[in-house]
């Protein structure tokens, strides 16, 4: 299994490398995972040979997974005839929105456009005003709110400097496959405007729920220098910490530790993990005696799993925020299972899962 997911996430690895897809990358991906299965069933007794086939498939698994999830993301597109056309689309706030001086910046759902095909996932502006000094109220727009926009739209665009930020590269995965901003003056039998105050659904839940808790901490520390910090810590929006504090963090060598990451998603699973694996020892003094029926210590990692998963999605899902998820869940399932798993076994695991979700991570 080890061998298997080194390949796979060697063979991710290399289709980064690539200036451009592989065609007919889905079928390629079945053909060699089952060719790789069938090799795998006629040498089960030769467990040198097996080893070297799981590295050969996992990498040829890896290329086309990657190269077909690639194919799929990049597959909506925006027309180039439909670029800086005034477009009405309907649909909800999909991120925390980013409120600046000049308006406001978030990612917006697409369920329906009228008069051109449009990606379901586009990043939106919406500025207060223009250079022709046209003024622009500002919609206040939040995480779950279904509206109704006039838009115009542009593929994603962003600069090709060496070793400098990649925006097209950010946005891809994001899923971001169209930017643009709402417009100031739409027609007057579509104008700008609510439909919907809250869409119910996972991913509005987990998003309504971060900003709500954003709202909270800064109406709590109004005027505080550091207020900021905390929003980063608690629910992964950094956004609100001035240029300056970033300056010292990266002086000081502690830009690292504002990225909520291992450690604080850790520490949160390990208290919670101590807390009630505490409580339930507790219960044995009573009529209840839990630990008789569940032993304390799986119920401990259930615990320090379960908050680790809702730090993480408070957090936004990052990539370094997954990566520990998964290895804090490879370990609450060895303990759970009543199995011993080394550090080797954790970081594969948690390697594999991580490039199968997300292969550009």
């Amino acid at each position: 299994m080890r061998t298997l997911i080194l390949g796979f996430a060697a063979g991710v690895a290399w289709l980064q490398t690539q200036a451009s897809l592989p065609p007919h990358a889905g079928v390629l991906l079945w053909a060699i995972a089952g060719a790789a299965l069938l090799t795998a069933l006629l040498l089960r007794r030769h467990a040198r040979w097996r080893c070297v086939v799981a590295l050969v498939a996992g990498m040829g698994l890896g290329f086309y997974w990657a190269a077909w999830l690639a194919q799929a993301v990049m597959a909506p597109q925006l027309a180039l005839a439909d670029e800086g056309q005034d477009i009405v689309v309907t649909g909800t706030i999909a991120s925390l929105p980013y409120r600046f001086e000049q308006g406001v910046r978030f990612n917006f759902a697409v369920e329906k456009a009228v008069g051109a095909k449009v990606p379901s996932l586009i990043a939106l502006s919406w500025y207060a005003g223009f250079r022709d000094a046209v003024t622009n109220a500002v919609g206040n727009v939040q995480p779950g709110e279904r509206w109704r926009l006039t838009v115009r739209l542009q593929r994603p665009h962003g600069n090709a400097n060496p070793m400098g930020f990649d925006y097209e590269a950010w946005l891809l995965e994001q899923g971001v496959r169209a930017t643009g901003y709402v417009r100031p003056q739409p027609r007057a039998d579509t104008p700008n405007m609510r439909l919907a105050a809250f869409v119910p659904g996972f991913g509005n839940v987990v998003e309504a729920s971060r900003a709500a808790l954003r709202a909270r901490i800064l109406r709590s520390l109004e005027g505080k220098q550091y207020a900021g910090v905390i929003v980063a810590l608690v629910v992964g929006d950094q956004r609100a910490i001035p240029q300056s504090d970033w300056q010292v963090f990266n002086r000081t060598g502690v830009s690292h530790l504002i990225s909520i990451s291992g450690l604080h998603i850790t520490m949160i699973a390990g208290l919670f993990a101590l807390g009630g694996g505490a409580l339930w020892r507790r219960s044995f003094f009573t009529d209840l005696q839990l630990p008789l029926r569940l032993p304390a210590q799986k119920v401990a990692a259930l615990a320090g799993a379960l908050a680790a998963f809702l730090y993480v999605l408070l957090a936004g899902f990052g990539v370094p925020a997954q990566r520990t998820l998964y290895m804090l869940l490879v370990v609450a399932l060895a303990l759970w299972l009543g199995r011993i798993t080394s550090i080797v076994h954790i970081l594969c695991l948690a390697l594999g899962v991580v490039v199968l979700l997300d292969p550009w991570a």
